[in-house]
């Protein structure tokens, strides 16, 4: 039997095998979106390094992390364009047996790329999430979360690589299941990385509006969800499916936008520094610029009234009678003086070194 006229399946009737035919809509779609997502993620990771240069002047943890994740998203996309030449995107009947079993050598770095990335932009995203919250259980809550990101993660690289190695022969119902698991056990990450600051956001002393934009900006970090539930029916497909190569290829596209959609989420979540200082208009992290001016404006226009029955005020009237009778002392020599105690209210948040939820979230 020759292996490069051989195809991988029989083609369906009234088809014909090609086997050396040029990108297909398919890959090129991949390439066009990994090129759009990546380029984002290069641009929300460059402002997160010139907001570390220019305002918080220095490199935290997550930065570094999220770099990494970067890096390997990069390796995942090269990975994937070396398989596109051995029929990754390609309907089954149109790869020969040679490229499939060069398809099977580097199918094991892709997946094992894919099951790193996630995990890494996990542990930058807990690395912010730690900081904004000091109490003992809480943040044994964030380390036994990362924990176990790690040991899943960790596990699966290892069955990757020994038992279901794409290497050996009868390896793909198990390569099936770790895709499954994986995919499972991403969206129940996802979901609880996106649950653990509710109920710190909530016991903060911030109005509505604060709470609602900095929920918005922490489940920032995990809206990669939506790629993962997205993704999860075409791992469900792949073993009910003869056509693995091109099932594979949709899968990896949803693939590529969810590493990189990672890193794009994890940078935004810590934009609240940027956005403050280039864009104040918007006014989304706080309301006490608002509320200073309003001061400021109703002093000026001696309109500064108390709202509440925490102020006190007085009146003094003094007369002036310059020797007359008070029946003609003149209205115009009486001063009305005003004073009001105000009781001054300040929200303390939690502080720890330099990294405050007032620095990260408000």
């Amino acid at each position: 039997m020759d292996l490069a006229t051989t195809p991988g399946i029989p083609p369906p009737e009234g088809q014909e095998s090609h086997f050396h035919e040029p990108y297909n809509s398919l890959q090129t779609g991949t390439v066009i979106a990994f090129g759009i997502t990546y380029f984002i993620a290069t641009v929300f990771l460059a402002l997160r390094y010139f907001q570390a240069a220019k305002l918080i002047k220095k490199i935290e943890i997550d930065l570094i992390t999220i770099t990494i994740s970067y890096g390997v998203a990069l390796v995942y996309f090269v990975t994937m364009v070396s398989l596109m030449n051995y029929g990754w995107g390609k309907h089954m009947w149109n790869v020969n047996l040679q490229d499939l079993m060069e398809f099977n050598k580097g199918l094991l770095i892709n997946t094992l790329t894919y099951l790193i990335c996630p995990c890494i932009t996990k542990m930058a995203i807990l690395s912010v999430l730690f900081q904004i919250n000091p109490a003992k259980t809480y943040r044994c809550l964030v380390v036994a979360v990362a924990v176990t990101i790690f040991a899943y993660t960790l596990t699966l690289c290892i069955i990757t690589g020994g038992p279901c190695n794409p290497l050996h022969a009868g390896t793909t119902a198990c390569l099936e299941n770790v895709a499954l698991s994986q995919a499972v056990l991403n969206i129940a990450s996802d979901l609880t990385v996106i649950a653990i600051p509710i109920p710190t956001i909530h016991g903060l002393h911030f109005s509505a509006k604060q709470k609602v934009t900095v929920g918005c900006l922490l489940a920032l970090g995990s809206g990669v969800i939506i790629c993962s539930i997205a993704r999860l029916p075409y791992v469900l497909l792949l073993s009910k499916t003869t056509d693995t190569t091109y099932t594979e290829a949709i899968l990896g596209v949803w693939s590529l936008v969810e590493v990189n959609l990672g890193i794009i989420c994890a940078c935004a979540m810590r934009f609240k520094r940027l956005i403050a200082m280039y864009l104040p208009r918007l006014s989304l992290f706080s309301s006490r610029s608002h509320s200073t001016a309003k001061l400021t404006e109703d002093i000026s226009g001696n309109r500064f009234q108390p709202k509440n029955n925490r102020g006190q005020h007085s009146y003094q009237l003094h007369s002036i009678q310059d020797g007359r009778d008070d029946a003609f002392v003149d209205t115009k020599n009486i001063s009305v003086h005003r004073s009001f105690e105000m009781a001054e209210e300040r929200t303390q948040v939690y502080h720890r070194d330099n990294d405050s939820a007032d620095q990260i979230l408000v």
